[in-house]
């Protein structure tokens, strides 16, 4: 594997017809394998920038055609070896690199999402692929399998999305999903941050204020820290005062991939009622409640079934962004 930063390359070259990125995975034969670099001699030239690429004029070892000119054996230099998850190679987010895949090498990178309380989620972009390319996604503390996907074809981009939690450290690895030849791409993994008001209202202590009347929003996001998001990480508790009597709660503008439900409790946590959409994506436009007596209640939406696909392939969820509403009324 080659790794680098994308920069201005003035030595962008073509060999035989195939794009090579400065000292990134130097392709030289028709096959797109740089082990069979050197098999003719004609092919040494392309060696100049390694003390050994004059000695492809001779064509008899296969060893000065390669890459970077003389390391015909199939290996990319810069970053390596960075083959499994122990020897991942760091990058920054936000920074576009160029790599190579030689034979069957793999590419695990590392990155850790920033400390936002809020959390937020990565897009890994795999593009200007000359192979057939595959991404995974993986928690770093247990090496743990989050997402893996392929494009359509060879030749490909790629683009893969993941749910980050504050301050987590996670892996992305880059393979062959079909044959083993070499071949090049750019790779940028790009972060942002979620917009979630309700942020801080993730347990009932740090319950959000609500006023009778008025719409409070939250978000339904969790990321990950190990392979799967507990469903009580989506849980937001929202606070108010009530008297005793009839209620009526609503919760609007549910995004389109969460099947939502919302708990109403009492202060000592004894459950008074329990409400769930009609289906995923609906909304609970208006939920009757009987509150048996004056006191501080507590609105919990969260998952009834299921979750949100919180790392994927293509575009990001609606859940990613779509702020729900929690309204509370009494006559």
């Amino acid at each position: 594997m080659t790794l680098r930063a994308l920069t201005v390359v003035p030595s962008l070259v073509l060999v035989l017809g195939v794009a090579v990125f400065g000292q990134a995975c130097t392709v030289t034969s028709t096959t797109n394998n740089p082990a069979d670099g050197g098999s003719s001699g004609s092919s040494g030239s392309s060696g100049s920038s390694g003390s050994s690429g004059s000695s492809g004029s001779s064509g008899s070892s296969g060893t000065s055609g390669g890459v970077d000119g003389g390391d015909g054996g199939g290996a990319c230099s810069l970053g390596e070896p960075n083959e499994n998850h122990d020897q991942a190679f760091a990058i920054t987010l936000g920074t576009a690199y160029s790599g190579c895949l030689s034979d069957a090498d793999k590419d695990f990178y590392s990155f850790t999402a920033p400390a936002d309380a809020e959390g937020g989620y990565v897009v890994a972009d795999i593009t200007n692929v000359t192979g057939w390319v595959s991404g995974r996604f993986l928690t770093a503390s247990d090496n743990a399998e989050v997402f893996t996907d392929q494009p359509a074809n060879a030749g490909a981009s790629l683009k893969l999305y993941i749910a980050v939690a504050p301050g987590v450290k996670y892996d992305f690895d880059v393979e062959h999903y079909v044959g083993n030849d070499a071949f090049t791409y750019d790779m940028k993994l790009t972060y942002t941050k979620n917009v979630d008001p309700s942020v801080a209202a993730k347990a009932k202590a740090t319950a959000a204020q609500l006023t009778l009347g008025t719409a409070s929003p939250g978000l339904f996001m969790g990321g990950f820290k190990t392979a799967a998001i507990p469903a009580a990480d989506y849980d937001r508790y929202f606070k108010i005062d009530l008297a005793a009597g009839p209620a009526t709660v609503k919760l609007l503008n549910v995004p389109l991939d969460v099947w939502a439900q919302f708990k109403v409790i009492d202060s000592s946590n004894a459950e008074v009622t329990t409400a769930t959409a009609a289906n995923v994506g609906a909304s609970i436009a208006s939920q009757a409640v009987n509150i048996p007596a004056a006191g501080t209640y507590y609105i919990v939406p969260g998952l009834y079934v299921g979750a949100p696909k919180a790392a994927g392939q293509g575009a990001i969820p609606d859940s990613f962004t779509k702020q729900y509403t929690v309204t509370v009324t009494q006559p």
